[in-house]
């Protein structure tokens, strides 16, 4: 079964926009642009040309390539070849894009603060926290923007940890699982993805 790494609260850990700055001057700043104009384009009624705003900055911003690569470790190379790459890359692109549009809404229920940023194994780890607007007394969650880029960008989003757990880790324990299962396999975790996105 595919779980959904952290996706309750995926739309606020990836906190995008209409019009995102290709080029921000610090990996906070990229996050917190971000956050603003999502927040803005939240406020105007819902529309397919909203959607695609979304989608498509949303694209923009999350290095896919690199996050799949990530959820797949050492099988990427040794167990998937370039076209069972691009069939995985196609398939969890749009997972994690059907999760974001659903959780679009929980975005507008939540104050973000950003407590800080720290460099990590040459990225940059950019700290938040949400409170509930609605629930004030319900617990902070805690969410971090793992960053690649260099200088003033560009900057892309390569992974998200929720409470200290990272969506990519949580998809890796998955696949890996999956890949060195012999009843299951590469075709076994692709049906299981493509279940998941046919899924309402």
């Amino acid at each position: 079964m595919i779980r959904r790494p952290f996706v309750a609260i995926l739309a606020v850990a990836l906190t995008l926009a209409t019009a995102a700055p290709a080029f921000a001057q610090t990996p906070d700043e990229f996050v917190k642009t971000g956050h603003a104009q999502l927040d803005a384009l939240l406020q105007q009624p819902t529309s397919a040309q909203r959607d695609a705003q979304i989608a498509s900055t949303f694209d923009q911003m999350v290095d896919y390539s690199e996050l799949v690569k990530r959820c797949f470790k050492e099988h990427w190379a040794t167990d998937l070849d370039a076209a069972k790459q691009a069939e995985v890359t196609d398939l969890l692109k749009q997972i994690v894009r059907k999760n974001y549009k659903k959780r679009l809404s929980d975005t507008l229920n939540y104050n973000v603060t950003y407590t800080g940023t720290r460099a990590q194994n040459g990225e940059m780890l950019v700290r938040t926290q949400a409170q509930s607007k609605i629930n004030p007394r319900d617990p902070v969650v805690m969410i971090d923007y793992l960053v690649e880029g260099s200088g003033a960008g560009p900057f892309h989003v390569v992974d998200i940890i929720a409470e200290n757990s990272s969506t990519t880790m949580g998809y890796y324990r998955q696949f890996h699982t999956m890949l060195t299962t012999p009843a299951q396999g590469y075709g076994y975790l692709v049906q299981k993805l493509k279940d998941k996105i046919a899924r309402p």
